[in-house]
């Protein structure tokens, strides 16, 4: 692996050029008729850029930042067009070609959506979704209507939507059409996948009087948010902007390793140890000291190491780690993070919601967010400057993250605190 050599100079370098903006203009045709095709969607994904092609199927998107962004083009109909790009290395006659997509084959192969699905599975959908935070009540799917379910023999819940979901997140003031492209929950082991592609609208734009409310509310959420940590990563700045990073590593157990040495030592028979001593001393006639002496107090501690040779010959080390010790420079914009073991990620600035803490006993005298990164294909993953990372299916997140980052908290990647 190649260490994080240069990595803040890497940053810097990248944020510098992100002040130069860019503007990117194209134009979107059918595949099987050559032809351009009006009112579809084009647009970076999880940002408000984006555009509506016009009638000449053309479209122009101003204000993009350098680095790479995942390019979108949605509309009914058509599969949808995904494509990491870099306006560094496009041409200027940029062309997207979509296909046709076929319908779905209603056949004894294939399971017919649920005729109440909503009804049934609504709440469940809206609570694994939109989420269950301070703000998921301020957040509003406006057309539920268009999601179908079905429920699998292998005990999975499967949701999916030929139109783009209508969001309004009146709490972070954003209007999200979201492209769900996947989701599924596990009743098995009550996990749930879901992936999309997200286009924001500033609400902003339209109520200025709520500006501030929104900034305020848009920072709070960011700090100690994934899309922070990755930014912070990135910036290798993990430890001046309140992350700390532990190994959930095994490492073999001290102290049953110290028990096995020291009743070696003692031939497995009774261990004493001084607990403490005093130094005092007699005095005799006319205030003259004639004998010192020491007091010492033993304990017997045979028990407690005995006790220790039944503990596991392996504990969790909770080891800090630097950042430079799982990141290195993959590219002139991309940085790679990888770690053998599972990882522990805190964050010292923010106080936890008594709503997660009531969740799970274990969270109870939690004070901060904390939770936990697992590399699942033992391979790194790959972030931007944006906060975007690559190969996500490569990351499994558990702990408060797993609980916080959802639809009601979602933030654009062209979002930046003030």
């Amino acid at each position: 692996m190649t260490k994080l050599c240069g990595f803040t100079l890497l940053f810097l370098i990248c944020c510098f050029g992100a002040f130069s903006q860019a503007v990117l203009k194209g134009k979107v045709i059918s595949e099987e008729t050559q032809k351009p095709l009006a009112s579809v969607s084009v647009y970076l994904n999880n940002t408000s850029l984006g555009s509506i092609t016009s009638e000449d199927g053309a479209f122009t998107i101003r204000g993009i930042p350098s680095g790479k962004f995942r390019l979108v083009a949605s509309c009914v109909g058509f599969e949808t067009y995904v494509n990491m790009i870099d306006l560094r290395t496009m041409g200027k006659d940029f062309i997207i070609s979509l296909k046709p997509k076929p319908e779905e084959l209603q056949s004894l192969s294939v399971t017919p959506p649920e005729p109440d699905g909503w009804k049934k599975w609504g709440k469940l959908f809206t609570e694994l979704f939109i989420g269950d935070t301070p703000g998921s009540n301020d957040c509003k799917l406006t057309n539920p209507d268009v999601i179908k379910f079905r429920m699998n023999a292998d005990n999975t819940l499967t949701a999916y939507a030929k139109e783009p979901l209508q969001i309004v997140n009146y709490n972070l003031g954003y209007e999200i059409k979201y492209k769900l492209e996947e989701f599924q929950y596990d009743f098995n082991i009550k996990l749930v996948n879901y992936s999309g592609y997200a286009f924001f609208t500033d609400m902003g734009l339209k109520h200025p009087n709520r500006v501030r409310r929104y900034e305020e509310t848009r920072l709070e959420t960011y700090k100690g948010s994934l899309l922070h940590f990755k930014r912070a990563f990135f910036a290798n700045e993990l430890d001046a902007q309140g992350f700390e990073l532990r190994s959930l590593g095994n490492i073999s157990n001290p102290e049953k390793d110290r028990a096995k040495q020291v009743l070696s030592m003692h031939h497995n028979g009774q261990v004493v140890d001084t607990a403490d001593s005093h130094l005092g001393y007699e005095m005799g006639p006319g205030g003259v000291i004639q004998n010192l002496r020491t007091t010492t107090h033993t304990v017997d501690s045979t028990d407690y190491f005995k006790k220790k040779l039944l503990e596991s010959d392996s504990v969790i080390s909770h080891q800090l780690i630097s950042s430079d010790s799982i990141g290195f420079a993959a590219d002139s914009t991309v940085a790679g993070m990888y770690f053998k073991d599972s990882l522990e990620v805190s964050y010292k600035f923010k106080t936890i919601p008594n709503r997660y803490k009531l969740l799970n006993k274990d969270h109870k005298h939690e004070t901060f967010p904390v939770s936990q990164f697992v590399f699942v294909n033992k391979r790194p993953i790959y972030i931007l400057n944006s906060g975007y990372h690559y190969k996500p299916y490569d990351l499994k997140i558990t702990g408060y993250w797993a609980w916080a980052e959802n639809i009601s908290t979602l933030l654009p990647f062209d979002y930046r605190p003030h």
